[in-house]
């Protein structure tokens, strides 16, 4: 009876012994556990962070442990090109996106397409390996940024000079003379062409000519103008008389009806006389004659000769007037192509018939 109460008391004290170390190890486990529970919520207390992603026109702010920026992109979602670059603030809290665009280059008749994030036109082209010369042209300014869609264009600019000869023409020039008689003429020195040199710069855009520009004319050899002595004396008259109109042997007039004597001057049109006219309307041309209408009336038919008869006028119309003439200084100014012919025929004593 003693001995089965002494096994039933060993058989309880074993069994109790061995829950005791089961309550034991279960307490330490829970306590492990508490432990490692407090151990994670410190960690991720202390190093849990708030990222701020700028992906384009998309921000969002990122709860995370990663602690590098390919890490913390891939917690955001978000996923890197194979040409894109990203930008972290110093404090690391912020990280930026910056995606790759296309940019095109176009020089010595290639093109590429380069992928940018960022920069500007001449970091596009040290890029793509393009180098610039003094001259050449970019469509757009050097320091200008550029953005998706950019497309440059080099134009390889280049400048030469050549030379070229060319002939002066001379001028043939008129000089007027009394050793010569009215309606005479001839050559007293024959003219020659002279010799230029020109210098001309051509600007070539990509090889073709854009622009020629004359940069300089010299002259080398001089012309020699042509010299035509055109008589001026005798009694041929300057105007032409009307078929109509009758001389007598003496060279006056058959009819006429009225014969006015005094002093005479010539003039002409120092410019063009081109659009200009007489006071009457007429074209300024020979045989016009200035008059004092009081005394010779326009339109009045007229024939003209100096007083000693060694120069004949001719034929004239009273189709103008002048000061000197409304002034009595002279009694008609003859109409005269050139101020030479003016010069050489100065003042004159005429006797002027008014014809019927």
């Amino acid at each position: 009876m003693v001995t089965s109460m002494r096994k039933t008391c060993d058989i309880l004290h074993r069994v109790g012994a061995g829950l005791l170390r089961v309550l034991h190890s279960r307490l330490l486990a829970v306590s492990a556990l508490a432990a490692a529970c407090a151990v994670m919520v410190t960690y991720v207390t202390v190093n849990m962070r708030a990222v701020t992603v700028v992906d384009g026109d998309t921000s969002r702010v990122v709860m995370t442990l990663s602690r590098t920026p390919v890490a913390v992109l891939e917690d955001a979602g978000v996923a890197l090109g194979g040409h894109d670059a990203i930008h972290v603030s110093q404090d690391e809290n912020r990280i930026e996106v910056n995606r790759a665009f296309p940019v095109s280059v176009t020089a010595d008749g290639m093109t590429a397409i380069l992928q940018m994030t960022a920069g500007t036109v001449q970091d596009a082209l040290e890029l793509a390996g393009v180098k610039l010369s003094s001259y050449d042209q970019v469509n757009a300014d050097l320091e200008e940024p550029v953005s998706s869609g950019t497309n440059l264009v080099v134009e390889r600019v280049a400048y030469r000079e050549y030379t070229e000869t060319e002939p002066v023409d001379y001028k043939p020039t008129v000089k007027y003379s009394n050793s010569l008689d009215r309606g005479q003429s001839k050559i007293i020195q024959s003219g020659s062409q002279g010799e230029k040199t020109l210098v001309y710069r051509e600007c070539l855009v990509d090889g073709q000519v854009a622009e020629t520009i004359l940069v300089s004319e010299t002259v080398t050899t001089d012309p020699v103008d042509q010299i035509k002595l055109v008589g001026v004396g005798g009694n041929m008259p300057m105007s032409p008389l009307p078929d109509d109109i009758e001389l007598d042997g003496d060279g006056i007039p058959v009819h006429y009806k009225q014969v006015l004597t005094g002093s005479a001057a010539a003039y002409t049109w120092y410019d063009s006389p081109e659009g200009q006219t007489t006071s009457t309307g007429r074209t300024p041309q020979v045989g016009n004659v200035a008059v004092n209408p009081n005394i010779i009336p326009y339109g009045s038919e007229l024939f003209i000769v100096s007083a000693d008869g060694s120069y004949v006028y001719g034929y004239g119309i009273a189709c103008d007037t002048g000061g000197s003439v409304m002034k009595g200084i002279i009694i008609a100014d003859l109409f005269m192509d050139t101020v030479e012919e003016c010069r050489i025929f100065g003042r004159r004593d005429i006797v002027v018939y008014v014809l019927e």
